[in-house]
């Protein structure tokens, strides 16, 4: 299990304090990699999206 921080770690500067109840999402390490596969990652919400159209695909060929 990976930890996903919300808001990127690189733009929140030195003195923010993460609240791990809303700045960290747990993930998969497979998710947590396609997340961060462009500059601004994907959100939770895309990534629910991805998951879910890919599963309706694969849902219909059976």
């Amino acid at each position: 299990m990976h930890v996903h921080h919300l808001r990127q770690v690189s733009t929140v500067g030195n003195t923010y304090e993460v609240d791990p109840t809303k700045d960290l999402r747990p993930v998969c390490p497979n998710c947590h990699s396609i997340i961060h596969k462009r500059k601004t990652p994907f959100t939770i919400d895309e990534m629910t999206e991805i998951l879910k159209l890919n599963n309706s695909g694969q849902n219909t060929s059976r």
